[in-house]
């Protein structure tokens, strides 16, 4: 944790070409990895009208910030 830090901090959760999918902005003193759960759960999926299924993402990229055992499943 970062303690007494002043400020915030911006999420970016981005396809593979960087377009930005959802943005957060959080307090500068709280973890990175707290922030991944509610950009995860924000994200809505694709809806293919056609075939009636909805795409999810197959896997996630992210830093080491992220890379914690319970983000992970």
């Amino acid at each position: 944790m970062d303690r007494g830090k002043p400020g915030s901090k911006m999420h970016v959760l981005s396809d593979a070409n960087g377009l930005p999918l959802v943005v957060g902005v959080s307090a500068a003193n709280t973890h990175d990895s707290e922030a991944l759960k509610p950009m995860v759960e924000g994200h809505q999926t694709r809806h293919d009208p056609h075939r009636g299924r909805y795409f999810k993402p197959q896997r996630l990229h992210a830093d080491k910030a992220y890379d914690l055992p319970h983000l992970r499943k």
